[in-house]
């Protein structure tokens, strides 16, 4: 099988201040197979998206080189190449055009995108005005339908609804085995690496960490992340994405006791508190779920008036086995990522009465805990 890409000895140095350097990327070396499919994990910072800037022609590399063979597109984060007040549609024509499709080849696949993004009732609206989950379907979607033999994909899914994603999924997995086209998939969405990826790459501080199966790279990624970034307070951390006009500041999950040990069935408070440069935009916070493997559980999302910079999250019930959970926190104003931390509060779920069994144990897999009973049932013969 031909490579579509070939990364040889690829580093990126950043220069912090007068006497400080920083290398982003460092000595990489990756190829990437015709039709074939390249799941990216890594923590944030590791050099996932700096890789894919590189990949894209967005910023050069300090050293190394990169071959690719054919077209190449890329979707790097939700909101790239739209102007958020221009409409759904004059959106579509300015992105494709920016992804380098002709007016002509725009026009000839303006309905197939439009009916795969499910946005045509909103087509004449100022994007600014659309939910993260309208915004992506579109972005992905103008990226979905270009000529591109190589398509570079970061983690633009884990706004969209569940439908929407297994849509994409599939859309992914139609390009790479029926087109025979190349993808490389950067997501922190580990069951959506395993299903689609044909192997994973996992990058750690710029380098690359260990190359293979999705099955095998992904538990020993796994296995390191239980604790990653636990102890290091949000205002600290450098690890974050987003255009940078407004920045978390506090992200605090806590029981009434003010306590990360969260009884089974208690009430969990998050405060959150935000700093912005635009105290006029709208604003708008996500929180995701997660447990300690990584897998996605639910979603908390909020509207705020313009200028707050501050809100609560509560919930009185939390139906969680024990186990350890955290969330990621997205902050969005005017519709636009200004923050991301992953991984930004953790807490932890204890209970008495929970009896541990041996496939919570094998799998340290924590998920909801669901109100039930048992009935005796005996035998009248």
């Amino acid at each position: 099988m031909s490579n579509a890409l070939e990364i040889k000895s690829l580093g990126k140095e950043y220069r912090i201040n007068k006497s400080e350097k920083f290398w982003a990327l460092k000595a990489l070396n990756l190829d990437l197979k015709e039709g074939e499919v390249l799941g990216l994990i890594g923590a944030n910072g590791a050099g996932k998206s700096t890789l894919l800037k590189i990949l894209s022609r967005i910023t050069i590399p300090s050293e190394g080189t990169v071959k690719a063979y054919g077209k190449l597109a890329s979707l790097l984060e939700v909101g790239t190449g739209f102007h958020p007040d221009l409409s759904g549609r004059e959106n579509i024509y300015l992105n494709g055009s920016i992804l380098g499709m002709s007016r002509q080849a725009i026009s000839k696949r303006f309905e197939a995108i439009v009916d795969f993004a499910g946005v045509r009732k909103f087509l004449d609206m100022p994007v600014k005005r659309y939910s993260s989950g309208m915004f992506v379907r579109l972005a992905f979607s103008v990226a979905a339908h270009l000529d591109a033999d190589i398509l570079l994909i970061d983690e633009v899914l884990a706004v969209g609804d569940a439908e929407f994603q297994k849509k994409c999924l599939n859309r992914m997995e139609d390009i790479a085995k029926e087109q025979a086209r190349s993808i490389i998939f950067v997501s922190h969405n580990m069951g959506a690496i395993h299903s689609l990826c044909d192997r994973v790459a996992w990058l750690d501080n710029g380098q690359l960490k260990a190359l293979g199966k999705p099955n095998e790279i992904i538990e020993k990624y796994l296995e390191g992340l239980n604790q990653i970034n636990e102890n290091i307070a949000i205002h600290e951390r450098k690890d974050r994405e987003g255009d940078g006009r407004a920045r978390f500041s506090q992200v605090n999950a806590r029981n009434q006791a003010n306590s990360i040990l969260i009884s089974a069935g208690e009430a969990l408070s998050v405060d959150l508190q935000w700093d912005t440069s635009e105290p006029s935009a709208e604003i708008r916070i996500e929180l995701h779920l997660f447990n300690s493997r990584g897998n996605y559980l639910s979603t908390f999302q909020k509207s705020l008036q313009a200028g707050q910079n501050s809100a609560k999250l509560t919930i009185p019930n939390l139906s969680l086995m024990p186990g350890k959970f955290f969330f990621n926190c997205h902050l969005y104003l005017d519709g636009i990522r200004a923050d991301f931390v992953g991984r930004a509060s953790y807490f932890e779920v204890v209970s008495d009465d929970w009896e541990q069994n041996e496939v919570a144990v094998q799998r340290q897999n924590p998920g909801v805990l669901l109100d039930h009973k048992w009935e005796n049932f005996f035998d009248k013969g």
